[in-house]
């Protein structure tokens, strides 16, 4: 996904739909997007489990979403 679309997801509560290699059912994550590392290709997110990474390369879709309570 092209650089400047991903940052203006940073801070915003977002939907994520990842699908790692090897996997046939993709997995989807929601949370609030802290920061992207562009160099090391990773994503930083925090939602309801924790703090996590996701690779981008494996990002299918994101989407920004109402914070649901």
């Amino acid at each position: 996904m092209p650089g400047n679309i991903m940052n203006r997801c940073i801070g915003k509560y977002c939907k994520i739909v990842t699908k790692e290699p090897g996997e046939e059912k993709a997995s989807v994550v929601t949370g609030i997007v802290k920061d992207i590392d562009h160099d090391e290709g990773f994503i930083t997110i925090e939602s309801k489990q924790g703090t996590g990474l996701l690779n981008i390369k494996s990002i299918i879709a994101i989407k920004p979403r109402n914070k649901e309570d």
